[in-house]
């Protein structure tokens, strides 16, 4: 398994915010010496467009990538993105961290769900999806996602949720990854809980961080661990 910890990374950020999700991080990287690369996702963050599908968004940040390998970082659909971009380039990735995602897919049940959201999002527009990340979260990081929320397109809030409904079985890329692999999950995680952090931890071979008094969105509930959890294993 290789050590080399590049001097690139890729931030993936997650449903429905944008790369400003990263700022934090983006800093305490940059600080370190690192160049980071935190695009926004097709209809998030004020850019145009909506995403056709995990895979199709996973080959158009391929395109953004230098041609050495480069560490890469998702969380939450961040997460998701970043299993697809492993399934299709695993040689352009030096070290790995997902953050309070899964590699399973939707049931059927949540498929459905997602779905449903997906057309009541563009007959209603994104105020149920706001009202429901204000009970998700904590009043500072709802504040904090707030407004990456309000920039969020219908278009593209409606089209992620169906690229999440579709996407593949990503457990299956995982015991073939030959890279260093970090999981993170907060320990009040109730989207993607401990279970899933560890059946990833367990595939992968990697090593496991629980934060602690933290949940869905870790780097914005404790910035300060999920920072040194971060710079620790990338640099």
């Amino acid at each position: 398994m290789s050590s080399a910890r590049p001097r690139t990374v890729l931030l993936v950020h997650a449903y429905p915010l944008s790369a400003h999700m990263w700022d934090g991080q983006e800093a305490a990287l940059t600080g370190a010496g690192l160049t980071v690369i935190a695009p926004h996702l097709p209809g998030f963050g004020g850019r145009p467009g909506e995403m056709t599908s995990l895979a199709d968004a996973a080959r158009e940040l391929l395109e953004l990538l230098p041609d050495e390998p480069v560490s890469l970082v998702g969380l939450s659909m961040g997460g998701y993105v970043a299993l697809e971009l492993l399934a299709q380039a695993p040689q352009r990735f030096g070290r790995v961290v997902l953050a309070d995602t899964s590699a399973a897919p939707d049931d059927e049940d949540k498929q459905r769900h997602r779905q449903a959201q997906a057309q009541r999002v563009m007959l209603e527009g994104r105020k149920f999806i706001i009202e429901a990340a204000q009970k998700e979260h904590s009043p500072q990081t709802f504040k904090t996602i707030l407004p990456l929320m309000e920039a969020a397109s219908r278009e593209g809030i409606a089209a992620a949720l169906k690229a999440i409904a579709g996407r593949a079985d990503r457990r299956p890329t995982l015991p073939d990854l030959k890279v260093p692999l970090l999981v993170l999950v907060g320990d009040q995680d109730e989207i993607t809980p401990l279970s899933e952090a560890q059946e990833l931890a367990r595939l992968g071979r990697a090593e496991l961080k629980v934060i602690g008094r933290a949940g869905h969105l870790s780097n914005l509930d404790q910035p300060q661990a999920f920072n040194e959890a971060l710079l620790d294993f990338l640099t």
